[in-house]
């Protein structure tokens, strides 16, 4: 078949040609290497060189190297840097808080050392001291006391503890509820002759008198007082409780 050979004017590779593929005297081709699209016309019968090419042979010229199409430069990305950053930043840190917490929960600074860590909330318990007994207040009548002790078992200093009385009817119900401050003590004269309004104000002082509320060392028992008054008739109450409802390390 008569054979042209062309050369792309963009990388320069050279390509074997069917002449009888250029029809017009100025055809379109396009470089099979680069893609690039350029002209070429059609050449004179004395041109034209006949050789035989079987079905699928490579179009190369033998012993020609073809030039790679200049290929741009890759688009930078701006999120691929900076913003990944940004992002990455936060979550390294959080990750970073998460292990330092949990690492200083289970080990010590010592390898293989576990660490009890000091519990979050005051150990305050109720001692067996506690007794209940009737009085009466000149100004309301009838008043129900409970005194006792709350014993710090802690191993530091705390403050602020604060004792809730309940008083339960026949059928188990709590009939009423009362609070007070350790370290407020009241004599039985105090609550015989005091108005209500001063015992409460005595029994609701939060550092309690002399600051005995405040600082509580290790071991050490501090005393408390409960007043109810407006009472129910006196058969249809069948117990009490007393508990710590709060306290705060210093």
């Amino acid at each position: 078949m008569p054979i042209i050979v062309i050369t792309c004017e963009s990388c320069g590779a050279q390509f074997r040609l069917d002449s009888a593929r250029l029809t017009k005297p100025e055809n379109k081709v396009r470089c099979t290497k680069c893609r690039h699209v350029f002209s070429v016309e059609r050449p004179d019968e004395d041109s034209l060189i006949y050789i035989e090419v079987s079905e699928g042979e490579d179009a190369f010229i033998p012993g020609s190297i073809p030039q790679p199409a200049p290929v741009a430069p890759p688009a930078r990305s701006f999120f691929s840097a900076r913003t990944a950053l940004l992002i990455l930043l936060p979550v390294m840190a959080i990750l970073g808080i998460t292990f330092y917490y949990t690492s200083e929960t289970l080990f010590s600074g010592s390898a293989g050392k576990s660490v009890s860590r000091e519990p979050l909330q005051p150990t305050v318990t109720i001692l067996d001291t506690v007794q209940a007994f009737y009085l009466e207040n000149i100004h309301v009548g009838q008043v129900l006391v409970i005194e006792g002790e709350v014993l710090n078992e802690s191993n530091k200093p705390v403050s602020f503890v604060l004792i809730e009385g309940k008083l339960y009817a026949n059928n188990e119900k709590v009939s009423q509820i009362q609070r007070c401050y350790s370290g407020n003590s009241l004599t039985r004269k105090d609550i015989s002759n005091l108005k209500l309004s001063e015992i409460q104000d005595r029994m609701m002082n939060r550092e309690g008198k002399n600051l005995k509320n405040v600082r509580i060392p290790p071991a050490a028992k501090v005393p408390f007082v409960l007043v109810f008054h407006n009472l129910p008739e006196i058969n249809t109450l069948s117990n009490y409780t007393v508990d710590v409802i709060s306290s705060k390390f210093d």
